[in-house]
């Protein structure tokens, strides 16, 4: 009996212990914390919440986000390098949420009928009923298992980046790989998630200055002038929704905060800052080129996107995936941390 009770007392004592260096870790480093390191976080997403509660804007998924993040810093040593890596996304987020509060005040002539012509122009379809734009092409052959593939992999986007920047940054940056050691890979894979920052803050301002409508719009509502009022539109992703009995696009397309967004497209801008990073670290380079490509046609067959909007967000992605990989490795070339 008295060998039992040793045995039982042995866990106790080691969680009791583990428990005791956990606590005394976090309080050190909360001890090494500024008075404004420690309160910072906290005010500026409360403030962020406020503020959109004040603009009549505040969602779960934004209460949800800024607990999360919150949790990660608090958390200290033990989630610091999650923290960094998902506050790229969570200051994306912000951005991408806030610009469409502001469109009424900054933004240009929408333009309707001009992306339409010059699709027509570049990648127009000869029919029996005349030239078709790609997208409208495709609205008269759609597919069950085209609805399927394009509907996962568009409503997916933005996880699908998140997990492959995970996996550059917390499985490469452990183990390395034959081009690159761990240490590299580790320093290095933060500049794919502030590319996706940087591209977000690019888009947003070519929303102001080049406000576009999307395919579908102009299947709905012809060349006349923009109307502002008109309410979101999953448009080829209600196939999908219809396919699967759920209601994922109707609900994701019901909180776009700016109708008139379709240059540059991100949904293909960003899975191209992804492939540009796997050629970097000679990972999943088949995998993200056939995500990208996939994506490229699924915002055409779904009646999203203008090939036009597809090669605008391309040269962005690119031209953002270079500024940012070239600022990293300036920044290591001079020594720092």
């Amino acid at each position: 009996m008295q060998e039992i009770k040793s045995d039982m007392v042995k866990p106790v004592a080691s969680n009791l212990e583990g428990l005791s260096k956990t606590l005394k870790l976090w309080g050190e480093w909360w001890q090494d914390r500024s008075a404004l390191q420690k309160l910072c976080p906290l005010v500026l997403t409360l403030f962020y919440w406020f503020t959109l509660k004040y603009l009549g804007g505040l969602r779960g998924d934004h209460l949800l986000m800024g607990a999360l993040l919150l949790a990660l810093y608090y958390a200290g040593p033990f989630t610091h390098s999650f923290f960094y890596f998902m506050l790229p996304l969570f200051l994306m987020a912000v951005v991408y949420d806030g610009h469409g509060l502001f469109t009424d005040l900054f933004r240009g002539v929408i333009r309707v009928e001009e992306p339409y012509l010059i699709e027509k122009e570049l990648f127009g379809i000869r029919t029996a009923d005349g030239i078709l734009i790609p997208a409208q092409w495709w609205q008269l052959h759609t597919h069950a298992a085209l609805d399927f593939i394009t509907g996962l992999a568009y409503i997916s986007f933005i996880q699908v980046f998140v997990l492959t920047g995970l996996f550059f940054r917390f499985r490469l940056g452990r183990t390395g790989n034959a081009c690159w050691n761990a240490e590299e890979i580790r320093d290095r894979a933060p500049a794919m998630m502030w590319g996706l920052f940087w591209l977000n803050i690019i888009a947003c301002i070519t929303y102001y200055l080049y406000p576009t409508a999307p395919p579908w719009y102009v299947d709905l509502y012809g060349f006349g002038p923009a109307q502002l009022d008109a309410p979101p539109n999953p448009a080829g992703g209600s196939r999908f929704d219809a396919l699967m009995g759920v209601t994922l696009y109707s609900e994701f397309y019901s909180r776009t905060p700016n109708l008139f967004a379709a240059i540059p497209s991100t949904h293909v801008a960003y899975p191209l800052l992804a492939v540009f990073f796997a050629f970097k670290f000679k990972s999943l380079r088949i995998f993200c080129l056939t995500f990208y490509l996939l994506i490229c046609f699924s915002a055409v067959y779904l009646n999203h996107h203008y090939i036009l909007d597809i090669l605008w967000g391309s040269a962005y992605a690119l031209l953002i995936a270079w500024a940012v990989d070239r600022y990293y490795c300036w920044w290591y070339g001079q020594g720092h941390p």
